[in-house]
């Protein structure tokens, strides 16, 4: 009998510490990441000065991340394209946009905010690289 009570207490504050260990990540670990996109910041694009040829350029924000191949052809962004599984949502319709508008000022996709800020800075991180 002393054991069983022993065994139980043991499980019961396995238990306890689980469930405030569980409560801190759901938490604390959404505010990291949104802090953590919050702080990216995207340069404007001079798309004049950049030479034709292909950049590569990778973000990350905690266990997001995002690496891509940024084609450029007569002064204009022609391809975005994910090099490998990015870690997070992938948000094609996001490249889609940024060829169209020339920019990185584009709409946030949906569900996707820190997806979206993430590939946003790897262009950013792309175009400022050299090919």
């Amino acid at each position: 009998m002393r054991l069983v009570n022993t065994v139980l207490k043991s499980l019961l504050i396995t238990f306890v510490i689980l469930i405030v260990l569980f409560a801190l990540v759901i938490g604390v670990y959404p505010r990291m990441l949104k802090a953590g996109a919050d702080k990216l910041v995207l340069a404007p694009l001079n798309l004049t000065s950049l030479a034709d040829g292909t950049y590569r350029g990778s973000a990350r924000v905690l266990h997001v991340a995002a690496s891509l191949s940024v084609v450029v052809q007569d002064h204009r962004i022609t391809d975005v394209s994910y090099v490998g599984k990015p870690s997070g949502a992938e948000v094609p319709k996001l490249a889609a946009e940024v060829v169209t508008a020339q920019s990185l000022s584009v709409d946030a996709v949906s569900g996707a905010t820190i997806s979206t800020k993430v590939t946003l800075k790897a262009i950013d991180n792309a175009l400022g690289a050299r090919p």
